[in-house]
């Protein structure tokens, strides 16, 4: 970014450094300041100016910041302030200092060693926890808001280093209250992840998050993706063969329950 100064000004944030970059944006620590020597650790996360010149891509950040902004849950990583300073549009968040679940599967990988399934389904569990939490949310008149995340993958689920864990990036979900595009002509999500109703453009409800926290879970427990495809031809054919190895097959600590 070629001026921080401004963004520290508009944010009244210091930037202590930069956490990580990517192709959407990048996002920093910093350290938010208040009256009477008030501080509080946060994290900014910026959308690439290219990017905001993309209407869709503009709208699904924006959409994101204003949804989680009414999300109060110990389970998702909390939004406070959304802004724009020099053309860059920016979210003030809550800081998750740990890693996220993808990074943790690759490690236990690299180490050739399984994941406790105890700590798989307790991952598991708190994961269950916010999206029900968001699925049941209302607005302020009791009508339910039908909130889909549709990218419940192990990238947006962040583990603090007290092992509390939290649900992220909420940026292609979908709402009643949302503009989102029309899911039953865009293929939204990632591929490994996708539930069937994704994958055939039949639109989704809170049962489509369910069935990915389900694909989680097995990679999780197996270290191995359920559905390692990388086309939508490619799951749909995956699909319909529905031959897949229950976890205690391939994990003997697993519980056949718990499978």
């Amino acid at each position: 970014m070629e001026d921080l100064k401004n963004l520290e000004y508009q944010t009244k944030c210091n930037i202590l450094r930069l956490v990580a970059t990517g192709g959407m944006g990048s996002v920093y620590l910093a350290e938010q300041i208040g009256a009477f020597g008030f501080k509080k650790i946060v994290a900014i996360k910026t959308i690439r100016t290219d990017l905001i010149e993309n209407k869709s891509t503009r709208e699904m950040f924006i959409s994101e910041a204003k949804l989680v902004a009414d999300l109060i849950h110990e389970n998702i990583a909390q939004v406070y302030n959304l802004d724009t300073c020099d053309n860059v549009l920016f979210i003030v968040m809550e800081y998750i200092k740990g890693i996220n679940l993808s990074k943790l599967i690759r490690r236990h990988i690299k180490m050739q060693k399984q994941m406790d399934p105890e700590m798989a389904a307790f991952i598991c569990s708190r994961v269950a926890r916010a999206l029900s939490y968001a699925h049941h949310k209302s607005d302020h008149e009791g009508n339910l808001l039908q909130i889909v995340h549709r990218d419940v993958t192990p990238a947006n689920v962040l583990i603090d280093t007290l092992g509390v864990v939290k649900l992220t990036d909420f940026g292609i979900a979908k709402a009643l209250t949302m503009g989102t595009p029309d899911e039953k002509k865009v293929l939204m999500g990632k591929y490994p992840y996708m539930s069937p109703e994704q994958v055939a453009l039949k639109g989704t409800d809170s049962r489509s998050d369910i069935f990915t926290l389900g694909v989680l879970c097995y990679e999780m427990l197996t270290l191995k993706k359920l559905i390692p495809a990388s086309s939508r031809e490619e799951l749909l054919d995956l699909f319909k063969s529905s031959d897949f190895v229950p976890p205690h097959e391939l994990n003997p600590d697993v519980h056949p329950d718990l499978s």
